[in-house]
């Protein structure tokens, strides 16, 4: 029997998050979201809606890095942990809801022929899901109960 506790699945869930930040930046960064021509997202023909989207998820993703370092830190009081619980999960549900509006959007306003830059959100978008659904274990699991989880893992040879 194998034992999570709450560290390691909240280092998972910073690591998961990290990974979409990343991709997520350097999916808005670049200049591959039309094939064709090699535009960025925020070019002058280029919708305004995707961009907005992509941005405030991008926040969205920064802020809650910044949330799971300070809990991870042990920073915020236990008082206010419960808050945490609940604002963590919320915002990389949030997150994931403007990355998938961004991406439906931006195939709103093109044709099917798409670059790589949207190929890279959503890989974050993936990733800020699987974070969010991390999270909502976490929220779900945790609260006043004890640190750890007792995960039962049978390996059969």
């Amino acid at each position: 029997m194998k034992v999570l506790s709450e560290f390691f699945l909240l280092f998972t869930i910073t690591i998961t998050t990290a990974f979409s930040t990343i991709f997520c930046i350097i999916g808005l960064s670049t200049r591959g979201w039309h094939f064709d021509s090699y535009r960025n997202l925020f070019c002058d023909q280029c919708p305004k809606i995707p961009s907005i989207l992509a941005i405030i998820s991008m926040m969205l993703l920064v802020v809650c890095l910044i949330l799971l370092g300070l809990i991870i830190g042990r920073i915020i009081d236990q008082e206010h942990m419960l808050s945490m619980r609940l604002i963590l999960p919320l915002l990389l549900l949030i997150s994931t809801i403007f990355l998938l509006a961004t991406l439906n959007s931006y195939l709103d306003f093109v044709d099917p022929n798409r670059g790589y830059s949207y190929y890279l959100t959503i890989v974050a978008f993936v990733f800020a899901y699987l974070a969010s659904l991390l999270a909502s274990f976490w929220l779900g699991n945790g609260g006043f109960i004890s640190k750890t989880y007792s995960v039962q893992i049978s390996i059969e040879s």
